[in-house]
């Protein structure tokens, strides 16, 4: 039965939701609060992690719902003022719109020239046409007369098309266009429109005909003839314009049914016939689309474009305001001192995915509510008229502006998506580079161990020369025994060896490996089981002793080290990190013998005792292997997985048991894979001097620079993480502590856990405290978080 817990988060003022339940099972998939998916993990000892939540408990921006559902309010808002105050689309309303203004522009550009004295609009027209003659009215015949020649004469195209035409006519001597079957054509210029000015003589007068000549004539052409001024042909826009140019192309001249053609459609839609309306009293009459229906059909669109505006707008000032006052209450302003410490990029309403989310949104909203308007007012429409169609009632009332925002907003929000999605996978990568980077500077690999094995065996060697002749035996004994159990295929090296191996590891590792070896060697002391009499119950007997100046005269001798006492420095250092960690002045560490004891399996030898281990640690994820398939499994649950799985694999299980590894193991592992390097040892002894190792290592390590303070920063942030998890299984030990079904032996078992578990979060976090004072020590400014800008940080990391 499962069971709900509140954990406080070590990284905030937040609760973690925990359900847990008394039985293990197998791994399995569940979702936190905030979107992320975590691992339900077994704890061991029949504890099994069912799903961790977070309570945003006052961080209602990460509420992203609430935004959401604004977002929606600013759409239906829009759609209803689109409903009310806009209304459905109309081609008339365009067309009495745009001849109104054209008309006022023709007659604002006639009044621009001193010697216009005419007052109405066919006094500007006739005024400009004999002004400003041009070239192509004397080919009206050939184009189709009155009523088509603007259309099929490319120079009056009031477009860039037409502009460049014109020019051409300058300097060529022929007018282009069309024939009344669609086919381009070129018309050579008479001889006598050279004679009447039409044509420039030189090149600036050929320009200026072609340019500001054309642009007045089509100003008198735009309002229609002197003849018939307001109403007459008029000339092409830009839309119509284009299409009837592509037209003219062997692709596009049967671009529709056989029937009517594009020619026709275009020509039909000039002259107003296919357009064509039936008045109040019956009888039909054209509608044009000409430059003044262009235009106001721009007035049509602009007229939709105002709730859409008025939703983005809305869209975005809710989100503003809402996130301005969740920043000053988060900042808590007192003064207008305070406002400095505002972050822009938190409440702004740009470049945010939430904010494109929120516009989509909002987009779809109106577009929602707009239709279901237009589809209601169409059924309305049909009621008294069950022949009317209601289909042109309903797509005159859709608000087209409203649907481009949305098809681009729909497009923003996908490629925004896209691009998140692109920059978590490649800072997912870039952190799991740095992750693997970083796990491997804490790693003593093959050929560090071997520098570390044979500086032991080196000291021991030197150790019994210099002992009495009643010790040799016995030291000689053990040597012999702790060569026998090092790791299969490790090398040992001689003095002169290994300072050659040390001078080509530091070229090509860097220096951060020596520093493991050194918190290794200072934890190093043999014959520690060795007693002075037969009788190993005898209290009296005492252990051989062993020189520790020898570790630092082989280590100063095979380093070329400036520093005369490393390995003792470094001895002192644990001791006075342990007596930081405990409360205490100084604190003994403790010594491996490396073959000596598995309670404290970390330092050299223990590599060999790893797959004893590991089946151990690795608890009911193993049950049911054997053999060499427990072995494989084991240490690769201890190693956080495979390594296809993003784990470290076997390998990283036998580093996290052997040397090194037990700091690897505080900050790299596992939940299951922490608490079993954590409770390795039968003593909180054993915790007391992983984390004084830790500390002693990144003291060390951040004197090395910037790319190793990353490597500090990390360690800090993954301790931080193995704190909260130690910080849930310490609750749900709490809480099986209280349980009143238990016997008092178990009682008696799960009180000396949770003693355990006490002590070790202690000097965790005591531990987390030294690292934050270190980082803050070396010129970091406010809150430490681990921050990877580029893969290039990981590469100088492995540098060194």
């Amino acid at each position: 039965m499962a069971r709900r817990l509140e954990v406080p988060s070590c990284h905030g003022g937040d609760l973690w939701f925990v359900e847990y339940s008394l039985e293990c099972a197998s791994t399995k998939r569940i979702e936190t609060g905030t979107g992320a998916t975590k691992n339900a993990e077994d704890f061991g000892d029949g504890i099994r992690i069912e799903s961790i939540e977070e309570d945003a408990g006052g961080r209602a921006q990460e509420d992203s719902s609430f935004d959401y559902k604004m977002a929606a309010a600013c759409g239906v808002v829009a759609g209803l003022c689109d409903s009310f105050f806009v209304g459905k689309f109309s081609l008339d309303r365009a067309n009495e719109w745009g001849y109104s203004k054209v008309n006022e522009f023709v007659v604002w550009i006639a009044e621009q020239h001193s010697d216009f004295k005419g007052e109405s609009l066919r006094d500007a027209i006739a005024f400009l046409e004999k002004k400003y003659p041009f070239v192509g009215d004397k080919a009206t015949a050939i184009f189709g007369g009155g009523l088509q020649h603007h259309l099929r004469d490319f120079s009056h195209h009031f477009s860039p098309a037409g502009l460049a035409f014109s020019v051409l006519t300058q300097f060529t001597g022929k007018i282009y266009g069309t024939d009344q079957y669609g086919k381009f054509i070129a018309i050579p210029v008479g001889a006598r429109w050279f004679d009447e000015g039409l044509i420039g003589k030189d090149f600036c007068e050929k320009l200026f005909l072609g340019v500001a000549g054309w642009f007045f004539h089509m100003v008198s052409d735009m309002a229609g003839s002197s003849s018939n001024p307001g109403v007459g042909t008029g000339i092409p826009g830009p839309v119509l314009s284009l299409i009837k140019e592509l037209s003219a192309l062997p692709v596009f001249r049967n671009a529709m049914d056989s029937e009517l053609g594009l020619r026709k459609f275009v020509s039909k839609m000039f002259n107003g016939t296919f357009l064509m309306r039936v008045n109040e009293d019956g009888h039909k009459e054209p509608r044009r689309f000409n430059l003044r229906t262009e235009i106001g059909i721009a007035y049509e669109v602009g007229r939709q474009s105002l709730p859409v505006l008025l939703n983005e707008c809305l869209t975005r000032c809710c989100y503003f305001l809402r996130h301005l006052y969740l920043e000053v209450q988060k900042i808590d302003i007192k003064s207008l001192n305070d406002l400095e410490k505002l972050d822009a990029n938190k409440f702004l309403p740009f470049n945010n995915p939430r904010v494109v989310r929120m516009v989509s949104i909002a987009s779809a909203t109106f577009t929602v509510v707009d239709m279901v308007d237009a589809a209601i007012r169409a059924a309305v429409a049909g009621l008294p008229n069950k022949s009317k169609d209601g289909t042109v009632e309903f797509l005159v009332r859709i608000n087209f502006a409203g649907v481009i925002r949305l098809i681009f907003a729909v497009g923003v929000d996908i490629k925004t998506v896209w691009k998140c999605r692109k920059e978590r996978v490649r800072s997912r990568l870039e952190d799991e580079s740095f992750d693997q980077a970083a796990m491997n500077l804490l790693l003593l690999k093959p050929e560090h161990q071997s520098i570390l094995f044979s500086i032991e065996r080196l000291s021991v060697y030197e150790d019994i020369e210099r002992s009495k002749p009643e010790y040799r035996t016995e030291k000689e004994q053990w040597l012999a025994r702790w060569v026998d159990n090092l790791p299969e295929g490790s090398h040992l090296l001689n003095r002169g060896q290994t300072k050659q191996k040390v001078e080509e590891l530091v070229a090509k590792d860097g220096n951060l490996w020596k520093e493991l070896v050194l918190i290794e060697l200072a934890r190093f002391k043999p014959y520690q089981l060795i007693k002075s009499g037969e009788d190993e119950s005898d209290k009296k007997g005492k252990c051989p002793s062993f020189d520790s100046k020898i570790l630092d005269e082989l280590w100063c001798s095979v380093c070329n080290a400036s520093d005369n006492s490393p390995v003792k420095h470094t001895a002192k250092a644990l001791s006075r990190n342990a007596g930081i960690l405990d409360g205490s002045r100084s604190r003994k560490i403790i010594y491996v013998a490396g073959t000596a004891t598995v309670a404290v399996a970390t330092g050299g030898a223990a590599f060999v005792f790893a797959p004893v281990i590991a089946p151990v640690l690795a608890g009911s994820s193993v049950v049911g292997l054997s053999g060499a398939a427990l072995t494989s499994a084991s240490l690769a649950a201890i190693g956080g997985g495979a390594l296809a799985a993003g784990g470290l694999g076997m390998a990283g299980g036998t580093a996290i048991i052997a040397g090194g590894g037990a700091v690897l193991g505080l900050v790299g592992g596992s939940g299951a894979t922490v608490i079993a390097t954590l409770l390795i040892g039968a003593e909180e002894e054993f915790v007391l001097e992983e984390c004084a190792k830790l500390l002693t290592f990144c003291k060390d390590v951040l004197a090395q620079g910037d790319e190793s303070r990353d490597l500090v920063e990390w360690i800090r942030f993954e301790l931080s993480n193995q704190i909260e998890r130690m910080e849930i299984q310490r609750i749900i030990l709490s809480s099986r502590f209280n349980n009143p079904s238990l016997n008092k032996e178990e009682r008696k078992n799960a009180k000396n856990k949770l003693a355990v578990f006490k002590k070790s979060l202690r000097y965790m976090r005591i531990c987390e405290k030294e690292l934050n004072k270190l980082i803050d020590g070396h010129s970091r400014v406010g809150k430490m978080v681990v921050t990877i800008k580029s893969t290039d940080n990981v590469r100088a990391i492995e540098q060194r």
